[in-house]
């Protein structure tokens, strides 16, 4: 039996993995797995375009992970490929085939939907398929024939998930270009938040086998993987398993980014070391910092052990970020502001903020009743109203969001964002709903419709970034700050660029002999760049928590050029003296240092400078 695994991506990225997939073909028998074939299908590509690479394999199954994201498309997709060849066998699990079975079986022209966990469920679909044994009676099936539906009986997740195959050591995936993947660490979720999918089905987290996690490392690390994400929503619990996974990470794979989920009660100064030890990213689900909105939805969080554990994750430099949901219930917009306000409070690198989903199968769908919710029927299910929440302010929320994520997190705001505050004197909300009435004026936010899900550039938030700032300080009366504040944004920006914008770092060259420095017509490396500010960048620079009101009164706009490169992960940034700048600046491989300089300065010196800027890989010599 041909069978292709079609996996419909939000849109291509390092995270754009087929991992569902690849764990249904590891589970299959190795006869059936070299006519299996995974397909990687975008959400930005037509349906002639999905239907053609599938039928291009001349399947006899094909097979849809389902999630909120692509249910939509995964329909239309279906139905275009059952009119195409109507004789093909259609199915589809995953989330949506599992908490909303009955509705999503009537929507498109499936024979199955695979319910729950998929390794064993789907191994015996296909043996039955294969054998032309019937189906109703498989457990965890879902079958649709003539208009009936006939529902399996359920099987309880499976205890041991060693005896699953693992989808990167069987070969099934490999690394993509990005050389980032997802790395499944466990399964469920000891926590029962009412609006989360994670543990539903299952009590407890099952632990994948250690010696297949320790193989996976060494696979990543042979195969040249860059970052991971690590597929655990609670890492850290209980903390002896987090600590564990920690220690295995840095003592086999250290150099690799880990994208990493924490529950923020269950840490302490061991992980928090480890962590600070580690390149990675953590995100914790604060989700509220309203008591009663938190206790509505079963997630306690103690605000006072959560500031003296973030104080502790600055100490160790770790970077972190927060997810907040507006609509949960019991909580309101003036809830959803004051959740922002601390939230930003502790300068998370990262806030990710979103419209709370009822998802079909959660605790929170079966008690919409008891808190007055009113949610879409379709995907993504987001709350239209509640008890709490009028659609008016859940618009504004929206807004609110909108505004955030396109200053804050598109423009990389983390590391001046206090010093903005404290010149306009107000709270984070009040910065982003100005901020957000600015931007619709702009046209940078349709008040209309949702954000587009394409994030702009840095430098697009950047300029808007400028552009605001500006307009609000002559509206404020505090035009004499904008050159400082706009070089602060430009610092800021510049340092980002310099330490993410290049996949290559300015290496070291070599030293040459003395005639060879002062005759060859060099280049300036492509990965430094030189920047004008209207103070000396070093003064900017030596202000620890920069009070620009301070700043100005201090110091005079003397003006400066500034050099930035990496090396060794570190971004170094230095003001140049004008004959180092002007031997940078001439440097386009048409003109050697002699000719730069044209007299104006001593060889000696001048060949001084060449030497450190070649050493430094700050100079190159001209391509042949």
């Amino acid at each position: 039996m041909k069978i292709v695994l079609a996996t419909l991506h939000v849109r291509r990225s390092a995270q754009a993995v087929p991992l569902a997939a690849g764990c249904l073909t590891a589970a299959l028998p190795e006869e059936q797995q070299v006519q299996t074939r995974l397909i990687d299908l975008f959400a930005h590509q037509s349906l002639e375009e999905m239907a053609r690479l599938i039928l291009a394999e001349d399947p006899d199954l094909v097979a849809f992970p389902t999630y909120v994201w692509n249910r939509a498309q995964v329909i239309s997709l279906s139905h275009s490929l059952h009119l195409q060849h109507p004789e093909l066998v259609l199915a589809a699990g995953g989330p949506e085939a599992t908490g909303d079975y009955a509705k999503l079986a009537s929507e498109a022209p499936w024979l199955i939907l695979l319910r729950g966990e998929g390794e064993v469920g789907f191994t015996r679909l296909i043996e039955a398929l294969s054998r032309k044994e019937p189906l109703e009676s498989l457990p965890n099936i879902t079958v649709m024939r003539n208009g009936q539906i006939s529902i399996g009986p359920e099987q309880p997740p499976a205890e041991d998930l060693s005896a699953f195959p693992s989808p990167w050591l069987t070969g099934i995936l490999t690394p993509g270009p990005d050389n980032g993947v997802l790395w499944e660490i466990s399964r469920g979720c000891a926590f029962s938040c009412d609006y989360c999918f994670d543990s539903r089905g299952q009590e407890g987290v099952r632990e994948l086998n250690w010696k297949r996690l320790e193989a996976e490392l060494d696979f990543f690390v042979d195969s040249g993987v860059s970052q991971v994400w690590v597929l655990d929503s609670t890492f850290n619990f209980p903390p002896e398993r987090g600590l564990a996974l920690l220690e295995l990470l840095l003592e086999k794979a250290p150099q690799i980014h880990y994208h990493i989920e924490a529950k923020i009660e269950f840490l302490n100064r061991q992980i928090i070391h480890l962590l600070g030890q580690l390149s990675c990213s953590v995100q914790f689900g604060l989700q509220s910092t309203n008591a009663e909105a938190l206790k509505a939805v079963h997630r306690p969080l103690d605000l006072e052990h959560l500031s003296r554990q973030i104080h502790l994750l600055e100490a160790e430099g770790v970077i972190y970020g927060f997810d907040l949901i507006y609509g949960l219930p019991s909580d309101n917009y003036d809830g959803f502001r004051q959740s922002l306000d601390a939230a930003l409070g502790f300068s998370p690198n990262h806030v990710h903020l979103f419209r709370l989903s009822v998802l079909p199968g959660t605790r929170l769908a079966r008690q919409k009743d008891r808190h007055g919710l009113i949610a879409q029927d379709d995907p993504p299910y987001e709350i239209i109203s509640s008890t709490s929440w009028s659609a008016d302010d859940l618009q504004k929320s929206r807004l609110l969001a909108e505004a955030t994520n396109l200053f804050y997190n598109s423009g990389r705001a983390v590391a001046f964002f206090p010093a903005i505050l404290k010149v306009l004197q107000v709270a984070p909300s009040t910065f982003f709903e100005d901020f957000c009435e600015w931007a619709i004026t702009q046209g940078h936010i349709d008040p209309t419709r949702p954000a587009k899900d394409e994030k702009i550039s840095a430098h697009e938030a950047y300029q808007l970034q400028q552009d605001y700032l500006q307009w609000r300080l002559q509206k404020n009366q505090q035009a004499h700050l904008v050159t400082a504040l706009l070089d602060l944004l430009s610092y800021h920006y510049h340092y980002a660029e310099t330490l993410l914008g290049y996949p290559v770092e300015a290496a070291p060259g070599q030293t040459l002999l003395d005639n060879d420095l002062w005759e060859t017509s060099w280049q300036s490396s492509s990965r430094i760049r030189l920047v004008p500010f209207t103070y000396e960048i070093v003064d900017l620079m030596e202000m620890e928590e920069i009070d620009l009101n301070e700043f100005t009164g201090l110091f005079r706009p003397v003006g400066s050029v500034a050099l930035f490169f990496r090396r060794d992960g570190e971004v170094n940034c230095e003001s140049l003296g004008e004959d180092f700048l002007r031997l940078l600046q001439g440097s386009d491989g048409s003109r050697c240092p002699r000719e730069i300089f044209a007299g104006t300065l001593p060889r000696a010196s001048g060949e001084e400078l060449v030497s450190f800027a070649v050493t430094e890989g700050l100079l190159q010599k001209r391509p042949a």
